[in-house]
């Protein structure tokens, strides 16, 4: 049985013409959300390290150090995921830096910095253990359903081999911390094969894009991309 990633949600506004100045309020000073032009984002934070794990988020060019308090996003228990969502108003693209640490001993840190992001993309934040240390994995959704297939893509915390045997067969061999292309099965049964194992994505919801988590054998965890 494949575990669905279930998803909270968070909003973080930035309104400022020439950059970003966070606020916990809801409508900015002085302006409504109809006079200005408002462009999104949004971060998956996927924790599958082994133990519960901060995330922190600011925008690259901000004073402050990432992991000051004021940057934390949510605490992600393990096989957990949260939706993180920005709001800008200037006409470039955002520069996020990400990071995450472990929640008890708050001595092992990850992130990845200067992250560039258009308007209503959305970004995989994968925190996961590479033999031990925590890591931080992060890749822009490409979402790409097709109607009656099952479209996936794969990230994987151990070396694979992927092999499809489907309408279009083809073996890809992918290193761990890298995620693979687009992926179209027929069939939820039979057509996906992890290094020697045929997986079962029948739990999945035909006709919708999913990232699935691997450990270079099985699915850890299944998440949409939308």
């Amino acid at each position: 049985m494949i575990r669905v990633a279930l998803t909270a949600l968070s909003t973080f506004l930035l309104f400022a013409c020439g950059g970003g100045s966070s606020s916990d309020s809801s409508e900015p000073t002085g302006v409504t959300m109809d006079e200005i032009s408002v462009r999104t984002l949004g971060i998956d934070l996927v924790n599958i390290s082994g133990m519960s794990a901060d995330f922190y988020v600011k925008e690259s060019n901000g004073a402050s150090s990432l992991f000051d308090e004021d940057n934390k996003v949510f605490s992600v228990t393990n096989f957990s995921s949260y939706y993180h969502s920005i709001s800008w108003t200037s006409a470039t693209p955002m520069k996020v830096d990400i990071g995450t640490q472990d929640t008890n001993s708050q001595t092992a840190h990850a992130l990845q910095e200067d992250i560039t992001m258009n308007n209503k993309e959305k970004l995989w934040a994968i925190a996961w253990s590479d033999e031990g240390a925590l890591t931080l994995s992060t890749n822009i959704q490409n979402p790409s359903p097709v109607e009656d297939k099952y479209r996936l893509r794969i990230f994987t915390i151990e070396d694979v081999t992927i092999t499809v045997n489907s309408s279009a067969f083809s073996v890809t061999n992918l290193s761990k911390g890298n995620f693979s292309n687009q992926i179209l099965l027929d069939n939820c049964n039979k057509e996906l094969i992890l290094g020697a194992n045929q997986i079962n994505v029948c739990d999945l919801e035909i006709g919708k894009s999913y990232l699935l988590i691997v450990n270079g054998e099985d699915v850890l965890l299944a998440a949409e991309e939308k």
